[in-house]
């Protein structure tokens, strides 16, 4: 929880506040990113470090990123099924960006995770939003059940 703080150096006191309001939310918001290719690598970056904030300010929808219109608890939750699906030891992006066939503004970036073994290609659609980027669906499906062995191969 952010709170007020006593403090005896006026200038240290302003810098302190303006800190404290960045980090309780109050800062300028964060871009989307410029394409659809860095939106997912960041996305991927995110879900290998863990990082559910910044998975929650990529995932969403033209309205935006999830988090500003989801309850908290609500985007933890999914965020941590996605993660568990994409949880990698390398991803590599295989197509360039390409137009999704249901809408001419969304794109479809496919991905090759790495994971114990398997390598599925997980695709991604994003949606434009100010300038930028978002991820408004991930086909988890794609990626396996994180829990169970690769499947065979056909031979």
């Amino acid at each position: 929880m952010c709170g007020s703080f006593g403090l005896p150096r006026p200038g240290l006191v302003t810098a302190l506040v303006v800190g404290a309001a960045l980090a309780c939310g109050g800062g300028s918001q964060t871009l989307a990113p410029s394409s659809p290719e860095a939106a997912v690598r960041t996305f991927m970056n995110a879900v290998r470090v863990n990082s559910l904030s910044t998975m929650g300010k990529l995932w969403g929808s033209s309205r935006g990123p999830a988090r500003s219109y989801m309850s908290a608890n609500e985007l933890e939750q999914r965020l941590i099924v996605i993660r568990t699906y994409l949880d990698h030891e390398s991803f590599e992006i295989l197509e360039p960006q390409s137009a999704a066939p249901r809408a001419a503004n969304q794109r479809i970036v496919e991905v090759r995770l790495t994971r114990k073994g398997c390598r599925p290609v997980v695709p991604f659609t994003l949606v434009p939003y100010k300038g930028g980027w978002l991820i408004s669906n991930i086909d988890i499906a794609a990626a396996g059940n994180p829990a169970r062995s690769c499947p065979p191969t056909p031979g």
